[in-house]
């Protein structure tokens, strides 16, 4: 048992190693790798597929790799977003620092979009992904998210003309009301998957899609693991 456990921290050890370096040569910082193979090992460990894993090595550095994508991502999110839903509408109260406007330009995309036209639109026009990312992504074909992409595009000047106009009606209901607040907030700080969370939930659902965000949130806190200690013990695959 002890020999077990003695080999499973050796293997632990050497992945953290070879994860650490990984990290180094991607982000050039010490603090910034030092992030990046935490949030690595949460999510290996929250996906509960690595012990399973043919080749731990490769599925941890895999997720290095594309969570380091979306981080950088994530730097420029907010510009991006800005310019592309800022085209929606051409409007005087719709300005950078509308917490308002941006909750009334999610909320057009809410209503008139469906959950998978308004994440590949998020996806590929706001965001950049690429097709064949969005379709990864989302487990489609690149062809369904080109012909969701295509009916969403197709649906920007009826939405651009409801914000403009104001003909929206204020949301009644609490739960969309803070649907709509937290999609700003994510909006604002670039959080690509606490948007996505929501924009995929349907329409009448703000409970369960806020319910969804938070239990994501509360086990990726949950397994974090603390800053400077050698990650948690788990069986490996022989």
């Amino acid at each position: 048992m002890e020999a077990t456990m003695e080999k499973e921290n050796i293997e632990l050890e050497r992945l953290q190693g070879v994860l650490s370096r990984y990290c180094l040569s991607l982000t050039k910082s010490r603090a910034e790798a030092e992030d990046l193979s935490q949030d690595t090992w949460v999510k290996a460990m929250d996906s509960a597929q690595l012990p399973e894993h043919a080749n731990p090595e490769a599925y941890l550095l895999r997720i290095a790799r594309n969570t380091w994508i979306d981080r950088v991502r994530r730097q420029s999110t907010h510009s991006r977003m800005m310019d592309s839903i800022r085209s929606l509408a051409e409007h005087q109260a719709m300005t950078q620092e509308s917490r308002i406007g941006t909750e009334l330009i999610m909320q057009a995309l809410l209503t008139f979009l469906s959950p998978l036209q308004r994440t590949v639109f998020l996806l590929r026009d706001v965001i950049g992904y690429s097709a064949q990312e969005t379709a990864l992504r989302l487990g489609l074909t690149t062809g369904a998210v080109k012909a969701a992409l295509h009916r969403a595009r197709a649906a920007l000047p009826p939405i651009r003309q409801a914000v403009e106009a104001g003909t929206l009606p204020a949301p009644k209901d609490e739960g969309l009301r803070e649907v709509l607040r937290t999609l700003a907030i994510a909006y604002e700080g670039g959080d690509i998957d606490a948007m996505l969370t929501l924009v995929q939930q349907g329409d009448l659902e703000p409970a369960p899609a806020l319910a969804v965000l938070q239990s994501r949130r509360v086990r990726a806190a949950s397994n974090q693991a603390p800053r400077g200690r050698s990650v948690p013990s788990m069986q490996l695959a022989a």
